[in-house]
């Protein structure tokens, strides 16, 4: 289970990696992420707070294509579920993803 981790750590791929060591055979990987928003506007606007952003809230880089990192992983996303949402009222909402992959 990844659980906005793979948005903070430095290296999602290696992250990834060592998940896929550590998951039994028929394994599931679930996960719930911020991922870069598939509207261009906001995909900009993830990439120009990112730099503040990721110094204020413990690394977080939201404007990360995770799902493409979680394939390029050797995991099959078998389902995935994108949706925006807004942790408090005065910010915009942020791009996530929830679902589940295997090796």
């Amino acid at each position: 289970m990844c659980s906005l981790v793979l948005c903070s750590v430095p290296s999602p791929a290696r992250a990834l990696a060592a998940l896929a060591r550590v998951l039994r055979p028929g394994g599931q990987l679930r996960f719930y992420e911020h991922v870069r928003s598939a509207n261009r506007v906001y995909g900009l606007l993830q990439d120009l707070i990112t730099p503040a952003w990721k110094v204020m809230a413990g690394g977080c880089h939201p404007n990360r294509d995770t799902l493409a990192v979680i394939r390029r992983a050797g995991f099959a996303v078998e389902e995935a579920d994108r949706f925006a949402f807004a942790p408090q009222s005065g910010i915009p909402p942020m791009a996530h993803v929830l679902g589940r992959a295997r090796l």
